[in-house]
């Protein structure tokens, strides 16, 4: 008899143990499920109050793809009729002709990109605000098919600004060559012909000393098993193709000229490739290159290496010699 209690106290003390270990796992796993369930609902609720905000911007920029279409092709209609009434001058300058033509193209494939990002945001919601991700995708796509036709809009007209200012330009210059010209026709009669040869040779020299620049285009190129190859995706961009025309001018002595390249990015800053961040700050370049100017014309091509990553958007790329922009001109990324 006296052999069995102490065998039924340890039976009892044993199930006590087990009981306490079950409660303390019980209320462990609670606390574990409770946290998780807090965890769910506050990033739950943030990106509710995220769909709400794209939502309030959605409404209040009243945005549906029947009506951004409308408006992109009236933008497309406004600025094809810009570039056709300067390309009906008949003594618009012929490079000023072909980077016009060049436009065309371009605003074509712009079209069709902003096109497809109209019909990405309507395909579901249909001009209707719904919820859930689908939803908020087409509000963004939508959203960036808005900025990008104010960005078209923008881009362009200061290209046609700047096409149609260096026309003027061209213009006043050719009617003080042909002042000139006929000065010096009634000169050589007085047989004043030689001085005034001399002094138009100077004049000309004095322009000679300046680079006019054409055909400024910029290729995102890959390289491939030691073939370059262009793309139009900023993922895949591993560095920047920069191409122009030099065109010719009197012939001068050889001389060195200096060449600031400036590209800026979709967001305003200017890329460069001393530091890895960037900025927009208007004394930075992207580079500086070194070309040897004899008034020839010339092909140049230029690489340009990026540490950081490229975005998506529109950039723009300036070329300045002696702190003047002499070409200008932008490209863009997928």
């Amino acid at each position: 008899m006296s052999n069995e209690q102490p065998k039924t106290n340890d039976q009892n003390s044993t199930k006590k143990s087990s009981l306490t270990l079950f409660i303390i796992l019980f209320i462990a796993s609670l606390a574990l499920s409770a946290f998780l369930f807090f965890k769910y609902a506050k990033n739950a609720a943030k990106i509710e109050n995220q769909n709400k905000e794209l939502s309030l911007a959605y409404d209040a920029l009243n945005l549906h793809a029947d009506s951004l279409q409308m408006e992109l092709d009236k933008v497309m209609r406004q600025l094809q009729n810009e570039i056709n009434k300067n390309l009906a001058q008949e003594d618009l300058r012929e490079d000023l002709r072909n980077q016009l033509n060049a436009k065309k193209g371009e605003l074509a494939s712009a079209y069709v990109r902003i096109k497809n990002l109209i019909n990405a945001g309507g395909s579901n919601s249909n001009g209707i605000a719904s919820s859930g991700s689908s939803s908020g995708g087409n509000r963004k796509n939508l959203l960036n098919a808005k900025g990008q036709i104010g960005k078209l809009v923008k881009l362009n007209y200061e290209y046609i600004d700047r096409i149609e200012q260096l026309q003027n330009d061209y213009i006043l210059e050719k009617a003080k060559s042909d002042s000139t010209g006929y000065l010096a026709s009634k000169l050589r009669n007085k047989n004043d012909s030689l001085k005034i040869d001399n002094l138009i040779l100077k004049d000309k020299l004095s322009k000679a000393n300046s680079i006019r620049i054409s055909r400024l285009n910029v290729y995102p190129i890959r390289e491939k098993n030691g073939v370059q190859e262009v793309v139009n995706k900023s993922k895949k961009t591993q560095r920047l193709k920069i191409s122009f025309q030099v065109q010719a001018s009197e012939p001068v002595e050889e001389e060195e000229k200096e060449l600031v390249i400036r590209i800026v990015a979709p967001n305003g800053y200017v890329l460069t490739q001393y530091i890895d961040e960037l900025s927009d700050t208007d004394d930075l370049y992207s580079m500086v290159e070194t070309m040897t100017y004899d008034g020839s014309e010339k092909s140049m091509v230029y690489y340009y290496d990026q540490e950081a990553k490229y975005s998506p958007g529109i950039y723009q790329i300036e070329i300045y010699n002696d702190k003047k922009l002499v070409s200008q001109n932008d490209f863009y990324l997928n």
